[in-house]
């Protein structure tokens, strides 16, 4: 018998990848309101409504309607809320998260490390630090 949650613990990865492939629009992120494409109908929006307080979310598409708890449309809804901080990576379990060395977010069943965005330097800024 599977766990409650056993598709997005054991798939994760493969959400995270088709998650990447989804537009996101913001519609409301003060509000943590996010519309996201469907993979198989991109004239379809679900709407994602982010938590204030941790990485997790609710979702409109129909697996998440039966049960389901970070969908694809979570996870790309969740990398258009922290983009500007870095990059998003989803794990199976919070072992496999720590081992990545990174800043480390829990949601719903679902464990994210944060990677910082890197500052670029320009070549005349870099020439005035030496």
């Amino acid at each position: 018998m599977r766990e409650a949650g056993h598709r997005s613990v054991v798939h994760v990865k493969k959400l995270q990848q088709a998650s990447r492939h989804l537009e996101v629009i913001p519609h409301d992120p003060e509000r943590g309101v996010y519309l996201v494409t469907s993979a198989t109908r991109p004239d379809v929006y679900y709407e994602v409504i982010l938590d204030p307080d941790r990485p997790a979310g609710r979702c409109t598409c129909p697996w998440a309607q039966h049960g389901g708890i970070n969908c694809k449309h979570v996870l790309a809804a969740l990398q258009a809320r922290y983009a500007a901080q870095g990059r998003l990576s989803f794990w199976r379990s919070p072992g496999a998260a720590r081992r990545q060395h990174r800043r480390l977010l829990t949601g719903d069943q679902l464990y994210i490390t944060l990677r910082p965005r890197v500052r670029r330097f320009s070549k005349p800024e870099l020439n005035r630090e030496r």
